[in-house]
């Protein structure tokens, strides 16, 4: 059986990813402003006709809302245009209907270039939607593709799949593909998330007296977790909504490890490697974490992918990796 081929003239159209977690930490930060606005100005203890007078503040806050989020993403794209210089400003992403060819030597778009399969580095689809496909590539970031997602999805999986087969290349090089994240960065927002929460909490507490019982109440069982779950919702999206935006290609020669875009390497040998397991509250997963004795450090995501497993079995062989396995 022939493997799958797929040549056809599609939209193909270029994101720009750098955007995105600016105007998600004005959203939060705005959401959670409106949220003890909503506890504060809205009266709790109402009777009669100012019940009814609440739900409807309560609906003019929402609308609010809504209307504030347009406001805030539109003014961080005017500012950003205001305040850059033009040469330091971010080049118009790629936009158009072009050919796009997947067969076993790679990617290739039209007016972009090729794109060899281990810098493909992952897939995914668009909830509610069979005619986009997002392709995360490494020279080209992330690509939207306009096609019917069934006949696009076998050629990418039968490529990929074979890809991630456990086998090292003819030069002895294994490539494998795993999630970049930071450990200790996301330890830095679970602890901002907790202490957000908790001076959220002592405001509450030291105004209860003004507030009253029922106001101060729901503010402790609504806006105290609301501020830690939106703080916690950026590192928790980073390895689950965004995780794809994350994956890195990876080379393992011998005993040095590099990613094969050239931005980092290591010495095996000179590093300390630990498989590790993370679980709290709303999280749990297993990481690899890479120390060198220079240079940056690397922690890799461990969900039991074939990359994963023949990058593993291959630090297995060479034995770098502890036979213990710390728990976090």
């Amino acid at each position: 059986m022939s493997p799958p081929v797929f040549s056809r003239r599609i939209q193909v159209t270029q994101h720009d990813a750098a955007l995105i977690w600016p105007i998600l930490l004005l959203c939060t930060a705005y959401t959670l402003l409106m949220g003890v606005a909503g506890v504060w100005v809205i009266d709790l203890e109402a009777t009669g006709w100012y019940i009814a007078l609440g739900m409807v503040a309560w609906l003019a806050l929402f609308a609010l809302w809504l209307v504030g989020l347009v406001v805030v993403v539109r003014a961080w794209l005017w500012l950003e245009a205001r305040w850059l210089k033009p040469g330091e400003r971010r080049p118009k992403p790629f936009n158009e209907s072009v050919q796009v060819d997947v067969d076993e030597s790679g990617l290739s778009v039209q007016g972009l270039g090729h794109v060899d399969w281990i810098d493909v580095l992952t897939f995914e689809g668009i909830p509610d939607s069979d005619n986009y496909l997002i392709v995360h590539t490494r020279p080209f970031k992330k690509l939207m593709l306009t096609v019917p997602v069934d006949d696009l999805v076998p050629a990418l999986n039968h490529y990929l799949s074979l890809r991630a087969c456990p086998t090292p290349t003819a030069t002895g090089v294994l490539q494998s593909r795993a999630m970049v994240f930071c450990w200790r960065c996301f330890l830095a927002w679970i602890a901002a998330g907790y202490a957000l929460a908790g001076a959220a909490a002592i405001a509450l507490l030291l105004n209860a007296s003004d507030a009253g019982f029922l106001k101060t109440m729901v503010g402790l069982c609504v806006v105290v977790p609301l501020a830690a779950w939106l703080v916690w919702f950026i590192p928790f999206s980073q390895v689950s909504t965004f995780a794809p935006s994350r994956v890195r290609a990876f080379e393992l020669d011998g005993v040095q490890l590099r990613r094969t875009d050239g931005s980092w390497q290591a010495d095996l040998r000179q590093a300390r490697i630990s498989r590790r397991r993370a679980s709290g509250l709303g999280y749990e997963f297993s990481f690899l974490a890479i120390r060198p004795l220079t240079g940056k450090n690397l922690d890799l995501m461990l969900e039991g992918g074939a990359d994963q497993d023949a990058l593993l079995d291959a630090l297995n062989d060479r034995a770098l990796l502890p036979l213990t396995n710390p728990e976090l």
